[in-house]
């Protein structure tokens, strides 16, 4: 417990110091290395790593380059680079066909370049949506926290009931109840503090609100639960190792990637603030 503990203070420390230079280059470099890491992760885990180092570079080039491929006021690069990683794919295929399968090739490229895309809407928020920016980012980002907290905490203290016993062991429906009430608590607080005393002459579209924290907090159990179906498969405990007591980045970030990607949808269309 205090392994884990001081372990994600540290992940804090860092991502407050990231998000105080959030406006500049610092949170593109922030993005590139989580999502490299990452990257790395889903190819160890899968074992392509050992079986294409060439398709594990180009997909880490991909990776680093992609929260650049779309910045306010400049052209939007994403769809012309993934055509042409793509064809490389393609190519890939062709040449290591008895080395690899089509079904392994399509998983790890096409979920690290999920991975790389849903988390690197960070950045386009930031462009997007100034200057109620940090506003969408802090959401964003405390919703998966505190769900996994809650769930963590409350599981660990009341849980009883198992939730997928064969997917997630550890997982309660106590726990997913308390993950649920510290979401809605958290985020409670957090609106009232924004649109009392920092957003006070704005136009709250509380329907969005309302139907981003709770496809949200779904979507942020559903990553959790998707990403031990996939430990599970390749028998790994963790995705990495490089948060002591949490493990990889993927380990902490998975329901994070599935709520920028069901979030960022919605803001665009319908935003929050007016």
């Amino acid at each position: 417990m205090k392994t884990r503990i001081l372990s994600a203070s540290v992940g804090i420390f860092f991502a407050i110091l990231i998000l105080v230079f959030y406006k500049s280059i610092v949170l593109n470099l922030a993005i590139s290395v989580i999502c490299s890491i990452i990257v790395y992760e889903i190819f160890s885990t899968t074992k392509m790593r050992s079986k294409s180092f060439v398709l594990f570079i180009v997909s880490e080039i991909l990776t680093i380059i992609f929260p650049f491929l779309k910045i306010s006021g400049s052209l939007d690069l994403r769809l012309n680079t993934l055509i042409i990683y793509l064809v490389f794919l393609i190519f890939v295929l062709l040449k290591k066909y008895n080395i690899i399968k089509i079904n392994e090739l399509i998983f790890c490229t096409s979920f690290s370049v999920f991975v790389s895309f849903c988390i690197s809407n960070i950045i386009y928020i930031r462009d997007d949506f100034e200057p109620y920016s940090l506003y969408y980012i802090l959401l964003l980002c405390l919703i998966p926290c505190i769900c996994d907290a809650g769930a963590y905490f409350v599981g660990m203290k009341f849980g009883k009931t198992k939730l997928t016993p064969k997917i997630s062991p550890n997982k309660t429906v106590e726990g997913l109840i308390g993950g649920v009430i510290s979401v809605c608590f958290t985020v409670f607080i957090f609106n009232f503090i924004f649109f009392r005393f920092i957003y006070s002459d704005v136009k709250i579209n509380f329907i969005t609100l309302i139907l981003v924290i709770f496809l949200g907090t779904i979507f942020s159990i559903l990553g959790d639960l998707v990403a031990s179906v996939i430990k599970r498969q390749y028998n790994v405990k963790d995705f990495g190792n490089i948060m002591p007591g949490h493990g990889g980045f993927l380990d902490r970030f998975d329901s994070l990637v599935f709520v920028f990607a069901i979030s960022y949808p919605i803001i665009s269309s319908y935003p929050i603030i007016s």
